[in-house]
């Protein structure tokens, strides 16, 4: 009888102790999800699950299979239908009424790349953030042959042809990988 009393007690222990854990774990969930919540909200981020962030800088590069892209967007959501929204931040205020177009072709480039990654929901457009400003850059199929245009362009550069630039900043030419071949970067080592 005792052992009978002894092995309710202990299961009730358990039981308890389990259920404790139960509600522990479900309430570090709940707070992980809220926290998580308040985090995009307070990023002022699309309606979606965030899923790629390099806001720090230390993502990891998302590329194409199919094109010579690598890039790192600040972040790329997911809408409920599946489509991937790349999502760049700039730490400038946009001095014009329209995105610069540099800006617009690096959207589209990511665009391009997402489309790797599902076939079946290509992106439809990418969101373009200023410190005063947002743009919505709709992903064309006119937008994406211009980006097609550009690689091809971009491929054509080499030490004989070399890409038409007549100036830049020096702190592009440093650290880009044409420099040593560029007239525009080479004079941008002084």
């Amino acid at each position: 009888m005792i052992e009978e009393v002894l092995f309710a007690g202990s299961a009730g222990m358990f039981i308890l102790a389990l259920a404790g854990f139960v509600l522990l774990f479900n309430e570090y969930r709940a707070q992980k999800e809220r926290l998580q919540h308040e985090r995009e909200e307070a990023l002022n981020l699309p309606i979606g699950e965030l899923v790629y962030e390099n806001r720090d800088g230390q993502g990891e590069s998302i590329t194409s299979d199919h094109f010579p892209l690598i890039g790192k967007p600040t972040y790329v959501m997911q809408h409920m239908d599946g489509r991937l929204v790349p999502v760049e931040v700039k730490p400038t205020p946009c001095e014009t009424m329209t995105p610069l177009p540099h800006h617009i072709l690096q959207i589209a480039a990511y665009c391009l790349i997402l489309e790797d990654y599902d076939a079946t929901h290509t992106p439809t457009h990418g969101i373009l953030r200023y410190t005063d400003r947002e743009f919505t850059v709709d992903y064309t199929p006119a937008l994406r042959k211009k980006v097609l245009k550009r690689l091809g362009e971009m491929t054509l550069c080499s030490a004989q042809y070399l890409p038409a630039l007549q100036k830049q900043k020096a702190t592009k030419c440093r650290t880009c990988i044409f420099q040593p071949v560029c007239p525009v970067g080479q004079g941008a080592k002084k």
